[in-house]
Protein backbone atom coordinates (compact mmCIF):
# COMPACT_ATOMS: atom_id res chain seq x y z
CA UNK A 1 0.00 0.00 0.00
CA UNK A 2 2.43 2.36 0.52
CA UNK A 3 5.69 0.82 -0.50
CA UNK A 4 6.21 3.72 -3.02
CA UNK A 5 6.92 5.98 -0.19
CA UNK A 6 10.25 7.23 0.92
CA UNK A 7 10.63 6.55 4.82
CA UNK A 8 10.52 10.35 5.66
CA UNK A 9 7.18 10.69 3.78
CA UNK A 10 5.67 7.41 5.71
CA UNK A 11 7.15 8.94 8.92
CA UNK A 12 5.14 12.34 7.62
CA UNK A 13 2.13 10.52 6.60
CA UNK A 14 1.90 8.57 9.85
CA UNK A 15 2.50 11.83 12.02
CA UNK A 16 -0.19 14.31 10.04
CA UNK A 17 -2.67 11.21 10.86
CA UNK A 18 -1.87 10.65 14.77
CA UNK A 19 -4.43 12.10 16.81
CA UNK A 20 -7.33 9.81 14.83
CA UNK A 21 -4.61 6.78 14.84
CA UNK A 22 -4.14 7.32 18.59
CA UNK A 23 -8.30 7.48 18.83
CA UNK A 24 -8.12 4.22 16.78
CA UNK A 25 -5.97 2.61 18.65
CA UNK A 26 -7.54 3.64 21.94
CA UNK A 27 -11.01 1.91 20.37
CA UNK A 28 -8.84 -0.73 19.28
CA UNK A 29 -7.70 -1.36 23.05
CA UNK A 30 -11.38 -1.55 24.15
CA UNK A 31 -11.88 -4.31 21.33
CA UNK A 32 -8.48 -6.27 22.81
CA UNK A 33 -9.74 -5.86 26.26
CA UNK A 34 -13.36 -7.39 25.26
CA UNK A 35 -12.17 -10.18 23.29
CA UNK A 36 -10.78 -8.81 19.94
CA UNK A 37 -7.89 -9.38 17.61
CA UNK A 38 -5.40 -7.04 16.32
CA UNK A 39 -3.35 -7.75 12.92
CA UNK A 40 -1.25 -5.59 11.17
CA UNK A 41 -2.03 -5.30 7.42
CA UNK A 42 -0.12 -2.88 5.20
CA UNK A 43 1.05 -0.59 7.90
CA UNK A 44 -2.41 -0.87 9.81
CA UNK A 45 -3.40 -1.74 12.75
CA UNK A 46 -6.93 -3.87 11.86
CA UNK A 47 -8.81 -4.70 14.65
CA UNK A 48 -11.94 -6.77 15.29
CA UNK A 49 -14.10 -9.03 16.75
CA UNK A 50 -15.07 -9.60 20.39
CA UNK A 51 -17.92 -8.12 22.23
CA UNK A 52 -17.48 -4.68 20.70
CA UNK A 53 -17.45 -6.68 17.26
CA UNK A 54 -20.66 -8.57 17.74
CA UNK A 55 -22.26 -5.31 18.97
CA UNK A 56 -21.96 -3.21 15.98
CA UNK A 57 -22.66 -6.29 13.84
CA UNK A 58 -26.23 -6.93 15.63
CA UNK A 59 -27.06 -3.04 15.75
CA UNK A 60 -29.93 -1.79 13.58
CA UNK A 61 -29.39 0.49 10.56
CA UNK A 62 -27.74 2.95 10.85
CA UNK A 63 -26.25 2.06 13.88
CA UNK A 64 -24.40 -0.96 12.19
CA UNK A 65 -21.36 -0.80 10.18
CA UNK A 66 -18.88 -3.45 9.19
CA UNK A 67 -15.54 -1.51 9.44
CA UNK A 68 -14.70 2.08 10.22
CA UNK A 69 -11.11 3.72 9.91
CA UNK A 70 -9.18 5.81 12.20
CA UNK A 71 -5.85 7.02 10.66
CA UNK A 72 -4.19 4.18 10.41
CA UNK A 73 -6.60 1.93 12.61
CA UNK A 74 -9.44 0.14 11.01
CA UNK A 75 -11.47 -1.24 13.35
CA UNK A 76 -13.92 -4.31 11.79
CA UNK A 77 -16.51 -6.31 13.38
CA UNK A 78 -15.16 -9.47 12.18
CA UNK A 79 -12.37 -10.37 9.93
CA UNK A 80 -14.43 -12.12 7.60
CA UNK A 81 -15.53 -8.25 7.30
CA UNK A 82 -12.01 -6.91 7.42
CA UNK A 83 -11.23 -9.59 4.28
CA UNK A 84 -13.93 -8.11 1.96
CA UNK A 85 -13.62 -4.33 2.76
CA UNK A 86 -9.85 -3.97 3.15
CA UNK A 87 -9.34 -2.31 -0.17
CA UNK A 88 -11.89 -0.07 0.42
CA UNK A 89 -10.84 0.59 3.78
CA UNK A 90 -7.61 1.03 2.92
CA UNK A 91 -8.86 3.87 0.61
CA UNK A 92 -10.14 5.97 3.84
CA UNK A 93 -6.03 5.76 5.49
CA UNK A 94 -4.99 7.34 2.18
CA UNK A 95 -7.51 10.03 2.26
CA UNK A 96 -6.28 10.49 6.40
CA UNK A 97 -3.16 10.83 4.94
CA UNK A 98 -4.24 13.46 2.70
CA UNK A 99 -6.29 15.37 4.88
CA UNK A 100 -4.82 14.42 8.28
CA UNK A 101 -6.55 16.17 11.37
CA UNK A 102 -9.25 17.53 9.10
CA UNK A 103 -10.32 14.28 7.92
CA UNK A 104 -12.90 13.61 10.29
CA UNK A 105 -14.72 17.48 10.26
CA UNK A 106 -14.26 17.37 6.15
CA UNK A 107 -16.55 13.81 6.76
CA UNK A 108 -18.72 14.81 8.93
CA UNK A 109 -19.43 18.13 6.83
CA UNK A 110 -19.67 16.61 3.83
CA UNK A 111 -22.28 13.66 5.11
CA UNK A 112 -24.16 16.48 6.45
CA UNK A 113 -24.19 18.66 2.82
CA UNK A 114 -25.72 15.64 1.22
CA UNK A 115 -28.55 14.89 4.41
CA UNK A 116 -29.26 19.01 4.51
CA UNK A 117 -29.73 18.62 0.14
CA UNK A 118 -31.52 15.36 0.64
CA UNK A 119 -29.39 12.86 -0.16
CA UNK A 120 -28.04 9.73 1.86
CA UNK A 121 -25.06 11.17 4.08
CA UNK A 122 -23.42 8.02 4.04
CA UNK A 123 -23.35 6.68 0.17
CA UNK A 124 -22.98 10.43 -1.22
CA UNK A 125 -20.93 11.51 0.83
CA UNK A 126 -17.90 12.72 -0.97
CA UNK A 127 -14.65 10.52 0.83
CA UNK A 128 -17.10 7.24 0.48
CA UNK A 129 -17.71 7.73 -2.81
CA UNK A 130 -13.90 8.02 -3.89
CA UNK A 131 -13.47 5.18 -1.39
CA UNK A 132 -15.88 3.12 -3.59
CA UNK A 133 -14.32 4.25 -6.89
CA UNK A 134 -10.89 3.12 -5.83
CA UNK A 135 -11.97 -0.10 -4.68
CA UNK A 136 -13.95 -0.86 -7.68
CA UNK A 137 -10.35 0.05 -9.84
CA UNK A 138 -8.55 -2.41 -7.54
CA UNK A 139 -11.15 -5.21 -8.15
CA UNK A 140 -10.76 -4.66 -11.83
Amino acid sequence: MHSDRTPIFKLIDYTWTLPNTALGILLGLVMLALGGRVHIVAGVAEFHGGHVGNFFASRPPPFCFAAVTLGHVILGTCHKELCALRAHEHVHVKQYEQWGVFFLPAYALSSLWEILHGRNGYSNNFFERQAYREDDKQKL
